[in-house]
C-alpha cells in the first residue's frame, strides 16, 4: 500500500509515464497475444494493437517536449 501512495504522491521519484506506458505495451501485447489466438482478423488486432502501443510511445514523446527543462 505504502508504494500505492509514494506512486501517485506529487514528490514522487517514480515515473508514472514510464508506468503508464508498461502497461499499455503489456496490453497491446496480450490484445495481439488473444487476438491471434481466437482466431480474429489480423487486421484489425493490428490496429488496436497500435493504438496501445502508439499512446505508450506517443505519450512518452508528448510528455518530454511538454515538460518544462530546468536548466
Amino acid at each position: 500500500m505504502k508504494f500505492i501512495r509514494d506512486l501517485l504522491s506529487e514528490s514522487s521519484t517514480i515515473s508514472t509515464m514510464r508506468i503508464m506506458s508498461l502497461f499499455s505495451v503489456i496490453v497491446g501485447a496480450g490484445v495481439a497475444c488473444y487476438g491471434i489466438y481466437q482466431g480474429k482478423d489480423l487486421g484489425g488486432v493490428a490496429q488496436v494493437t497500435a493504438v496501445f502501443v502508439g499512446g505508450a510511445f506517443g505519450g512518452k514523446v508528448v510528455q518530454k517536449f511538454g515538460e518544462k527543462r530546468d536548466e
